[in-house]
């Protein structure tokens, strides 16, 4: 391995660590021989951990663009971006501006992988340093942080899963080495990532995660406690839930919901009431299976929501009453905001408004909650038990706040009618989390209604919505991996 590779990626931690506020990141690592030092001891592995975590936050990544940015704006879930993302409605990957989006996304999740792979090279011969259980949650969590990223690459810059199997994608890097790992087919790569996740659920049971005790705390003050906080770390259901997640991505319904009942059965988490949400908890914490502690999220709160840059409405719509269809859901009461000022609406799931001894929860960004799995499972069993995926879909609205007859769900619905209901449920419950791209582009949806899905149509163009196509929802490799990277020119498609 080189000097300047090792020193490149070890600066892009320090990067990060000096932008961020958290508590977690106190050794700043700017040279090969700050690596050394760290290596050599628990704590040094584990505040390299902890920068993978806090490179995971930038904006470029789940900190915006991939949260209740970027990709939300590509799912139109926004009437109106103050022409923050002028030129991402009309999908055009080539513009400059949108350009700058994909390729950042594309160069910070390959350097963070890096980071990780950095971790993985020598702790397993270190696994002396640690206390008991120590190495194994730190090393489950890095498999499993590799595993995720490379997970929602492929969802990003891969085209659709289904039909396209073999089609050469993207790299799947598993070291630390300078060396230009190939690119491979979609189907490979799913394949190293459920090997990853495997690793890491081993490990993670061995580790003891205190999550599979059943212990659901979240201290908000850990006092640098390395067990504290699993909900908020690669966690052990975390690792389950992204399985049943990438099983449904690739078709496998019997394996997704084999997992997804896995947590729901067996998991820690537990329902939100309303008085929890009232009372500030719009993130809904106690369903939270994995999330990122965002020191900067109530800036970013204001400068994106309160400035006005992502609104649900243009003005003239309404609360979107009638998309909910009952005026008890917790997520329409309480997770929006209308400016008095201009009638405009905003999503209000970031405003926390608990008190500063818990500001973790001010600062939480939801990666996977228990929401997702149960609507995992009602979608796995449409076809072999639809009496199933009613009472899923029931218990779940239930729990959102829902009083009505059957909570809004026909008896003897059809196929085509509950795929509708998870459709409008999903993205209720993930608005602003970024999923609802890729549950469009698993879905192969092929027009994107162009409104906000709380107020009144956008105009676009020539009609209210946008047709879009398979390749609507890939995203263009970078130039520079295009001109550089080890892509084979017998099995490649042009991209």
């Amino acid at each position: 391995m080189t000097m300047k590779l090792r020193k490149y990626i070890i600066l892009g931690i320090a990067a990060f660590s000096l932008s961020s506020c958290s508590e977690w990141l106190d050794v700043q690592p700017t040279t090969e021989k700050d690596r050394d030092d760290l290596v050599g001891t628990a704590e040094g592995y584990k505040q390299m951990l902890y920068g993978t975590y806090i490179n995971l936050t930038s904006t470029s990544l789940y900190g915006n663009n991939l949260s209740y940015g970027f990709l939300d704006v590509l799912a139109t879930n926004y009437a109106s971006t103050s022409n923050f993302y002028t030129s991402s409605g009309n999908y055009n990957y080539t513009d400059n501006n949108e350009r700058s989006y994909v390729d950042a996304i594309w160069s910070k999740m390959y350097n963070n992988i890096a980071n990780v792979n950095s971790i993985l090279l020598d702790v397993e011969q270190n696994k002396s340093v640690f206390k008991n259980g120590e190495y194994e949650l730190l090393a489950g969590e890095a498999y499993a942080m590799r595993a995720f990223m490379h997970f929602d690459l492929l969802r990003m810059f891969g085209p659709r899963y289904e039909g396209h199997e073999d089609e050469i994608v993207m790299p799947y890097y598993e070291s630390y080495e300078a060396v230009r790992y190939p690119h491979i087919s979609a189907r490979e790569i799913i394949t190293h990532v459920l090997s990853d996740l495997t690793v890491a659920e081993n490990l993670l049971k061995v580790g003891n995660d205190p999550l599979l005790a059943g212990s659901q705390v979240i201290t908000y003050n850990s006092n640098g406690e390395f067990t504290a906080n699993r909900q908020y770390r690669f966690n052990y259901w975390a690792v389950q839930a992204l399985k049943a997640r990438i099983y449904q991505y690739i078709g496998d319904t019997e394996n997704a919901l084999l997992c997804a009942n896995d947590v729901i059965e067996h998991g820690p988490f537990t329902w939100v009431t309303e008085a929890e949400v009232s009372a500030g908890d719009k993130v809904f914490q106690h369903e939270l299976i994995l999330g990122l502690d965002v020191p900067n999220l109530p800036n970013y709160y204001d400068s994106n929501f309160k400035n006005e840059k992502y609104s649900l409405t243009d003005g003239y719509g309404d609360y979107g009453q009638g998309y909910f269809g009952d005026a008890n859901d917790y997520r329409f009461l309480y997770l929006m905001g209308n400016n008095k000022a201009n009638l405009k609406v905003v999503s209000s799931k970031y405003d926390q408004t608990t008190g500063t001894s818990k500001q973790m929860k001010k600062q939480t960004i939801p990666l996977i909650r228990l929401g997702e799995m149960y609507l995992i499972a009602a979608e796995c069993q449409i076809e072999t038990a639809p009496e199933r995926t009613i009472s899923l879909l029931r218990e779940l609205k239930l729990h959102r706040g829902y009083l009505s007859e059957g909570q809004g769900i026909d008896d003897g619905a059809s196929a085509d009618q509950l795929h509708t209901y998870i459709r409008d449920e999903f993205r209720k419950e993930t608005y602003a989390e970024g999923q609802s791209w890729f549950y469009m582009k698993r879905r192969n949806l092929n027009t994107l209604v162009m409104y906000s899905m709380w107020g009144t149509p956008v105009y676009y163009g020539t009609s209210w919505s946008s047709p879009v196509t398979e390749a609507t929802y890939i995203f263009p490799l970078p130039e520079s991996e295009k001109e550089y990277g080890n892509i084979p020119v017998d099995k490649s498609t042009s991209k």
